[in-house]
């Protein structure tokens, strides 16, 4: 017998495939036990639901990594984000915006990135200079930023930063004889559930 659950992220469900038997409850549809499947045999299934949580994709990301010879690593990276979920249609006004805090659940108002523990010297700017709007907090085991683009990022718009770091080399640097080993995360957590499309690392 075959079986499939299917569940969505919401209880908005416009529409579903129905072939018999199957349940649906909110957000979970439940298709079968079906019986006596040939092999290899097929059977299109669409399930159109609403999904307003923000698509924000990392499109490129350049890390430059440099190594000081006076125990220092010097971490750079310039970051271009979009929002690759459905496109705002029809004008847009901060006023309104921000006049209503529900208003446009699915864009990017801030996001959390998590830097090293040892993580010193942050800064966060574009090309407009420096970007006051985002909040540090250092913990135990991680530093803690909350940024926030200037403005809120809706479907289709992008965003370009660049946000460095400096962490001691003893953590990251190894060395045996004359050989050295330098061992570093490819990349940080930049926000939850990231798509990365492009990474170039330069040491």
């Amino acid at each position: 017998t075959q079986k499939t659950n299917v569940i969505v992220n919401t209880k908005s469900v416009e529409s579903f495939t129905k072939v018999k038997p199957f349940n649906q409850v909110d957000g979970t549809i439940v298709y079968g036990p079906y019986s006596n499947i040939g092999p290899l045999t097929e059977k299109e299934l669409t399930v159109h639901y609403r999904n307003n949580s923000p698509f924000l994709t990392v499109t490129r990301i350049e890390r430059l990594i440099e190594v000081s010879h006076w125990g220092n690593i010097a971490v750079e990276e310039k970051i271009e984000v979009e929002h690759t979920g459905a496109k705002l249609k029809g004008p847009f006004s901060r006023y309104d915006y921000q006049q209503d805090h529900h208003s446009g659940p699915a864009s990017v108002r801030s996001y959390k990135t998590i830097l090293p523990a040892s993580a010193s010297d942050v800064y966060y700017r574009d090309t407009n200079g420096n970007i006051s709007t985002s909040n540090m907090k250092v913990k135990k085991d991680l530093v803690e930023l909350d940024l926030r683009p200037r403005y809120p990022l809706f479907g289709g718009w992008r965003s370009h930063y660049t946000l460095g770091y400096n962490v001691p080399s003893y953590e990251y640097l190894y060395h045996s004889g004359d050989e050295f080993l330098l061992k570093m995360r490819a990349i940080d957590h930049i926000f939850d559930d990231m798509q990365v499309d492009e990474l170039v690392t330069k040491i």
